[in-house]
């Protein structure tokens, strides 16, 4: 089933597949025309993932899977900032939609609910274009491997549960206007706005590497989206990739 959203996007539904990721490679691959602003609504995945291919649990109907095809005018080198233009649309969503639900926004993509994972963020790109992954936890809250995290979801907040259809609509809108300025103006206005959402800045974190740990103070974010964090000898760790844990309150004597 294909719905008209805008004059240019539209939002498709299928009830099963391995991933609405891999949907909307199939759709890149097979269409003749420019297909950004197509999106692909999955009931449910067979073979879900999440970032740093961790299994995402995916059973029908128990949450938003959604991919969106982007084909970005700026360097490629800025694609990546993507995942905070998209956390900026799930979390606007969720605060429109399901006002019970306590969201805010973990570096660098995970959507958060009383420090237990709700939602997440991923983005995969070739030369050409890239893929908005957003997931989101309606009535289930499952274990993922590997992760420092428990899971929870918007039935643990409120008895209606929306729809995936409109969450998905919601969330298509939200990312169709923030998407126009970071296409216009970069990521560094919409990295802004990410801060003010999320409650890493001025916290004590952990952030786990691939092959070690790093603590410190979170000074802020680049404007490229690397967390700037300061440990205890005052070196500065400019980060890219990792898992975060936050240790402590914000620092109020950075103020």
């Amino acid at each position: 089933m294909t719905e008209r959203h805008t004059k240019k996007w539209e939002l498709h539904s299928k009830d099963t597949a391995t991933s609405a990721l891999d949907v909307a490679k199939e759709f890149i691959a097979n269409s003749e025309l420019l297909p950004e602003g197509n999106a692909f609504l999955v009931s449910e995945q067979t073979k879900g993932r999440g970032r740093m291919g961790r299994i995402w649990v995916s059973r029908k109907n128990d949450g938003m899977y959604l991919s969106v095809i982007l084909s970005p005018k700026r360097a490629h080198s800025e694609w990546p900032t993507l995942s905070f233009v998209a956390s900026l649309a799930a979390i606007q969503t969720i605060n429109a939609i399901c006002p019970d639900v306590p969201i805010s926004l973990k570096w660098p993509n995970d959507l958060m609910a009383d420090n237990k994972k709700i939602g997440g963020i991923l983005v995969e790109a070739d030369s050409t274009h890239a893929i908005v992954g957003c997931g989101i936890n309606l009535r289930n809250a499952p274990d993922i491997a590997d992760s420092p995290f428990a899971s929870t979801d918007i039935a643990k907040y409120q008895s209606t549960i929306p729809e995936p259809e409109q969450l998905a609509s919601s969330f298509l809108l939200n990312l169709e206007g923030l998407y126009q300025i970071w296409q216009d103006c970069g990521p560094a206005p919409l990295i802004a706005r990410w801060q003010d959402k999320s409650k890493i800045i001025g916290r004590k974190l952990t952030v786990k590497l691939r092959d070690k740990s790093v603590t410190g103070i979170c000074d802020a974010l680049e404007p490229d989206g690397r967390l700037n964090l300061i440990d205890i000898d005052g070196n500065i760790h400019l980060i890219t990739v990792g898992d975060v844990v936050l240790m402590g309150e914000v620092n109020a004597s950075r103020n």
